[in-house]
């Protein structure tokens, strides 16, 4: 079992929600001196698999358009919808990623509002965007970005009168260091057991959907392929009906991601079929661990937080006993692409 940085990981949560008091400012800053006819997430791998929830919770709950892009493809596509009253939220970790610069340079040329999430203030894009938030550290940026991005949207929902329990959901937010450590603590034995038995395999498939699609995406590609090398397909559990599913056998590989929010029949549906026809499924389903603080009507938006959480701890296990540290690249940083 490899030991767990619970300590460093709560405080990078808690260092985000110590934003809170220069989110509300900043959103309130952008709303007074702008006019947003939409929201545009732009960011590539994991830095963009963080920003899906956010579209999810936006179309459940407002009627503003929200879009999300990987940057390259904005860059290049350059949506119509995008003008000077479009609020662009951008992420990159290393704040060096060249597409996601450009969006933010692009931004500001079109004298639209930007926001931007990065490791280190000092940056290329802390550079290049009105509005920085950074969170340097080894591990629970993911999290602690999420909780950053909340307190952003459900301000804007607030302002926008299409929320009404904001300071309930803010007091629920504020018991995620405490819940999503005591979750990970849970899994410990879990996730060491999983990773002896899952380390030759050389394929999975990894189901999400609604707000927890985010997470089936970042696991399989940054996780499983970028960090491990291993063969991964992340698929919407509503879409694995449509093509995917045919390929299962009794030694497919698949991981389930079932949350708690208004997509979990289609995350049900997919673990029915999955394990009548295959002998190796596991389900994460956000529903087991305790979130004392957390009234029943929230649980679904904290959904994609508990699987990073869980996740987090299967993937250093299974990087531990493959001997092949998450940090290994061949291509990345390393080779001109």
């Amino acid at each position: 079992m490899v030991k767990n940085d619970n300590d460093v990981y709560k405080k990078v949560l808690e260092k985000g929600l110590e934003q809170r008091e220069v989110i509300e400012k900043t959103v309130k800053k952008i709303y007074d001196e702008n006019k947003i006819d939409n929201i545009f997430f732009v960011g590539c791998g994991g830095s963009l698999a963080v920003m899906l929830p956010c579209k999810y919770i936006f179309d459940e709950l407002s009627a503003i358009t929200t879009n999300v892009y990987n940057a390259s493809e904005f860059v290049n596509l350059k949506p119509r919808t995008f003008t000077k009253n479009s609020l662009v939220i951008v992420s990159s970790y290393s704040g060096k990623t060249p597409e996601t610069v450009e969006v933010a340079k692009l931004a500001k040329e079109k004298g639209a509002p930007t926001i931007g999430f990065m490791g280190k203030v000092d940056s290329p894009l802390g550079e290049a965007v009105d509005f920085v938030f950074a969170n340097q550290a080894e591990t629970g940026v993911t999290d602690s970005k999420i909780i950053m991005l909340y307190q952003i949207i459900f301000n804007i929902l607030k302002l926008r009168g299409e929320f009404d329990d904001y300071d309930g959901f803010m007091k629920a937010l504020e018991s995620l260091p405490e819940n999503l450590v005591k979750v990970k603590e849970t899994v410990e034995e879990r996730a060491a057991d999983w990773a002896q038995k899952n380390k030759d395999e050389e394929y999975f498939m990894v189901l999400g959907s609604g707000i927890c699609y985010g997470e089936a995406y970042a696991q399989a590609i940054c996780i499983f392929e970028e960090m491990q090398w291993i063969h991964a397909q992340p698929i919407n559990a509503g879409e694995y009906f449509h093509g995917s599913f045919e390929i299962v056998r009794e030694d497919t590989n698949i991981i389930i991601l079932k949350g708690q929010d208004l997509s979990r029949p289609l995350a049900e549906r997919a673990e029915t079929f999955s394990k009548k026809y295959s002998n190796k499924v596991t389900v994460l389903d956000t529903k087991e661990y305790d979130m004392p603080g957390v009234d029943e009507k929230f649980r679904g938006y904290f959904s994609p937080l508990i699987c990073s959480a869980v996740l987090d701890r299967y993937s250093k296990n299974i990087a531990d006993v493959r001997n092949h540290p998450l940090s290994t690249r061949k291509y990345m940083g390393i080779v001109e692409y």
